[in-house]
């Protein structure tokens, strides 16, 4: 099966070209089926980085995020363009494990339709994140165990991977980070064959993350009531 990995890129100039060689290599050496697909919002020079990457590998894609910017969009676009038979995103400052990324692919392979990461569950390995974002992170989580049934710990993670199959049938909306819970509730509503595993998160070194927890809240619980009950 082939693996697309979906990489979004906004103002990640210090990261670009170490996130893609990086993964690239990885993928390469672990005899891994693969294409990456760099999706950019970018203003600082991070697009010219990615254009020239792609001139010089193969089995990677560089495109430009859909309107109105945003991470969800920034996916979806991704998705579209996406060839693979599995399909994961992939934070672009290597917050993320390739180690991970390997682990996922052969469990889809295995037979599941999402596998789903999580930094909650014993054997995950956190790094550099702040304990009030835990714990805020941790409660909404809960939260939407309780509302749907779930033993996943971390719905609101985003590196998740699925069939090609599970995203034609959701055809997600989401325009912000709420896309990776909005796929996977909805999939676990469709009864997809899904299992989690503890996985390893790695806090950014260069720039600031893209993402305010604090802001995402109301979205994210608007957005879980709305797949819940409507």
């Amino acid at each position: 099966m082939k693996t697309s990995l979906i990489i979004p890129l906004k103002n990640e100039v210090e990261y670009a070209e170490t996130t893609m060689s990086t993964a690239y290599a990885y993928l390469s050496e672990h005899e891994i089926d693969f294409e990456l697909v760099a999706v950019d919002d970018s203003t600082d020079g991070t697009w010219e980085i990615l254009q020239s990457f792609e001139n010089l590998h193969q089995n990677v894609v560089a495109v430009r995020g859909g309107k109105p910017l945003g991470y969800g969009n920034a996916l979806q676009t991704g998705f579209r363009v996406a060839t693979g038979d599995i399909l994961i995103p992939f934070n672009g400052d290597l917050s993320d494990s390739l180690d991970d990324v390997i682990s996922y692919i052969r469990l889809i392979e295995d037979g599941y339709d999402m596998v789903f990461g999580s930094r909650f569950m014993t054997g995950a390995k956190v790094t550099d994140s702040t304990v009030v974002k835990g714990f805020v992170s941790q409660l909404g989580n809960v939260f939407l165990q309780i509302l749907f049934y779930t033993k996943c710990s971390d719905i609101t993670n985003s590196f998740k991977a699925y069939k090609r199959i599970v995203l034609e049938e959701i055809n997600p909306t989401a325009n912000g980070y709420n896309i990776g819970m909005e796929i996977a509730l909805k999939g676990i509503l469709k009864k997809y064959k899904y299992t989690t595993i503890p996985v390893t998160w790695l806090g950014r070194k260069y720039g600031r993350s893209k993402m305010s927890m604090m802001k995402s809240i109301p979205t994210y619980l608007s957005t879980a009531l709305r797949i819940r009950f409507f």
